[in-house]
């Protein structure tokens, strides 16, 4: 039996602050072998984001690369966070939130509009907890975490980001959370390969088929979810409107 073959899928190519062209970004994710890039936005106006996609999307299908948009939210408050939900969720194939105090992260768990749950290396020994993780997994959200979040010119520093994320990564993903393993990247050089990607994720998740279906099988799956739900047929799990009247 033949196997398919695997979509390779960085999931955070973050197109704010100091970022390199969509266009450099976009032909770099073709050389480096992906099959889809998901280009994230920080909190704009709606018109502006629509602008920015639209453009966006005629580059990658010009180049024959799957686009999906993202948001990345960074809340310090719940209340923050539900406001920009409500605002946003039908725009953005992906909504992320980086976690960054106990009472957005339980929010953001909870919450099935949320996707994706960023943690600081810092961070992510007190917040992502056992409540926190069986909220996740309740939810069906995915764990992200990325490459740049991971460099550090000290090795020390380096080295214990690694250890707060193996220890906390390796707990959730054995409770059923998937991981995402992404670039981070805003800038070309910055970008690598899948191959490059899934080792780095395997040392944070401890097994090699599950640190490369962080790269492949989970963001793929996430993204295809989305893409129906956001679809005017679709109502909720199992349930399409078939025929208007």
């Amino acid at each position: 039996m033949i196997m398919p073959k695997r979509r390779y899928v960085d999931l955070h190519v973050k197109l704010y602050g100091d970022h390199d062209p969509p266009e450099l970004l976009a032909k770099m994710a073709k050389h480096l072998g992906f099959s889809l890039i998901a280009f994230s936005l920080d909190p704009t106006p709606l018109q502006r984001c629509n602008e920015i996609m639209g453009e966006v999307k005629k580059t990658c299908e010009q180049l024959g690369l799957d686009v999906a948009f993202r948001l990345d939210l960074q809340p310090l408050r719940s209340g923050e966070l539900k406001s920009l939900l409500r605002k946003y969720r039908r725009t953005f194939e992906v909504i992320a939130v980086k976690c960054r105090n106990v009472s957005v992260a339980r929010v953001a768990a909870r919450d099935r509009r949320v996707d994706v749950t960023c943690f600081d290396p810092s961070d992510v020994p007190s917040l992502l907890d056992e409540s926190q993780v069986n909220l996740m997994v309740e939810s069906g959200h995915f764990i992200e975490v990325n490459l740049l979040d991971l460099v550090y010119e000290q090795p020390e520093k380096q080295a214990r980001a690694l250890w707060n994320y193996r220890v906390a990564i390796e707990a959730a993903v054995k409770k059923g959370v998937p991981l995402i393993f992404s670039s981070g990247s805003s800038k070309a050089l910055e970008m690598r390969a899948p191959r490059e990607l899934s080792s780095v994720a395997l040392l944070v998740v401890g097994n090699e088929r599950l640190a490369r279906d962080s790269v492949s099988i989970n963001p793929m799956k996430l993204i295809e979810v989305n893409r129906e739900k956001l679809k005017p047929t679709y109502v909720q799990p199992g349930v399409k409107v078939v025929e208007s009247w």
